[in-house]
């Protein structure tokens, strides 16, 4: 007896959609001067990550500031403080996962 399995594709970019089930935030025209916030997932190899893509953006396009903030577990979203520091203190923000 033979099974098929099938797997779905979902496209997160959410471009085309005749009804968008959210609404995307208005994107930069440019980094130059943004602040970033990276959101570390607390798993391994996440901060190393991160502090490489801040290093990168930083150089191609000079960042007014980059500061990290660590999530308590990577299985749990981030904490309302966590959230609100983020909207308070980003133009941009970058979470990695790790492993």
């Amino acid at each position: 007896m033979t099974t098929t399995r099938t797997v779905r594709l979902v496209d997160p970019v959410a471009v085309g959609s005749e009804e968008p089930l959210l609404r995307l935030a208005p994107r930069p025209a440019t980094l130059r001067g943004k602040r970033l916030g990276l959101l570390n997932n607390s798993k391994t190899n996440s901060e190393p990550i991160l502090r490489a893509i801040a290093r990168i953006l930083d150089e191609e396009f000079g960042l007014a500031e980059v500061f990290h903030l660590t999530k308590h577990s990577a299985s749990l979203p981030p904490k309302p403080e966590i959230v609100e520091e983020l909207h308070r203190r980003a133009d941009i923000v970058v979470t990695g996962v790790g492993d």
